[in-house]
């Protein structure tokens, strides 16, 4: 291991020490798991955060709240579905996902068990996973058509219909995500962690530290939602051996959960700074945007600090 990257792993090691009693879950990380490795996709978003401010009204109270189509209106998108004209079908598709209606998903999962082009595909795919945003995906068979999806040969229709998995109430949904978190393509692999993290999977801990260990970016965020703060100097460890953009998205995407004592992120606030770089210094900055302006709590002063002073050295 690189001097650098071992000091800074100590330092952090000896920081969470003394600040893990602070710690709101402290449970051991598990050894990480062989994953495929693959091109690194762009950054995904940060998943697992929460928002500041008032909270809304859940998607699933709202979905509770949709009347269910009429008849008449789920022969007629049947009907579109099934047609010749393809931006008929794609615009049906779109409707129903945008109806919220929990009997919305029965015409799109009967057209994907019956085969459809890309074109619908894709859209009764975007659409289901809209519906399951809502908390309206209670179609019997909606498990099933997309398990079967997330296996497609085309990554774009495999892409989307993890994501839509992923808004399944349903246990078996675990097994297809945690496989797909070793797909060849980079795209399906971030959709897959973002799906745990949102799902709060622990299970799938060990696998995107292993993306991340071989400088997988789409793993970042997720990792960052669902470590435990004994995980992170196991990151800081990798700093030399993997792209420090990573590690840097992964510890500050850390610090913004809502969850993590605030002399915990100091520590790491410190430990991002002693990696140096761009983007450390822009993981610093998204942390300070991230946090109230009346809030002035020390992780936030820290980091201003810090970044001045990288900033009185470059002059």
């Amino acid at each position: 291991m690189p001097v650098r990257s071992a000091g800074i792993a100590v330092a952090l090691a000896f920081a969470l020490g003394a600040t893990g009693a602070r710690a709101a879950d402290t449970k051991p990380a598990e050894a990480p798991a062989p994953a495929a490795a693959g091109s690194k996709p762009a950054k995904a978003k940060k998943a697992g955060q929460q928002k500041q401010g008032k909270p809304e009204k859940s998607d699933a109270a709202t979905a509770a709240g949709k009347k269910p189509l009429p008849a008449a209106r789920l022969d007629a998108a049947r009907e579109a579905l099934a047609g010749d004209d393809d931006a008929a079908a794609v615009a049906a598709a779109g409707s129903l996902g945008a109806s919220g209606a929990g009997n919305a998903a029965e015409p799109l999962a009967e057209m994907l068990a019956a085969g459809a082009s890309p074109s619908r595909a894709e859209a009764a795919l975007d659409a289901l996973a809209k519906l399951g945003g809502a908390g309206a995906l209670t179609a019997p068979r909606t498990f099933e058509v997309l398990d079967l999806y997330a296996g497609h040969r085309a990554p774009e229709i495999r892409q989307r219909a993890v994501k839509a998995l992923g808004t399944v109430k349903d246990t078996r949904v675990t097994a297809t995500l945690l496989a797909r978190l070793g797909d060849a393509a980079p795209g399906v692999r971030a959709a897959a962690g973002e799906a745990l993290a949102a799902r709060r999977e622990r299970a799938a801990t060990p696998r995107l530290f292993a993306l991340v260990k071989r400088g997988d970016a789409g793993a970042a965020g997720p990792l960052a939602a669902l470590a435990t703060p004994d995980l992170i100097p196991q990151v800081a460890e990798l700093s030399g051996t993997v792209d420090d953009g990573v590690l840097a998205s992964v510890m500050g995407d850390y610090l913004q959960r809502a969850d993590v004592p605030d002399g915990l992120r100091v520590d790491v606030v410190r430990t991002v700074a002693r990696m140096g770089g761009a983007a450390a210094t822009t993981a610093l900055v998204e942390y300070i945007a991230s946090v109230p302006a009346k809030d002035n709590r020390q992780s936030k002063r820290e980091a201003q600090k810090l970044l001045d002073e990288q900033a009185g050295a470059t002059k």
